[in-house]
């Protein structure tokens, strides 16, 4: 049995500044009814030693029935963290 491989989800995030940053889609988590993604920023280069930003974002839909990420609630936020470093 072969066991199919998910592509990454890749999704750009534009900062307050109006510069764009991309992401990939680490996991998803469960909670209040709702989905949260746990976003890894992908490094510029293959050479970067920083560390990655890790973000936290709500998966709500739109009109089109596609995924739109937005901020969570404090709330949110603070229980998806806690669950996640957890894991």
């Amino acid at each position: 049995m072969t066991e199919k491989k998910e592509e990454p989800v890749v999704i750009t995030i534009t900062g307050p500044d109006g510069s764009e940053k991309d992401y990939v889609q680490d996991t998803v988590i469960p909670f209040g009814g709702k989905e949260f993604a746990v976003l890894v920023s992908i490094p510029e280069s293959k050479d970067s030693t920083e560390e990655p930003d890790i973000i936290l974002a709500r998966i709500d839909t739109d009109e089109q029935g596609e995924p739109l990420y937005v901020p969570p609630t404090d709330e949110e936020y603070d229980a998806v963290a806690e669950i996640y470093e957890a894991m």
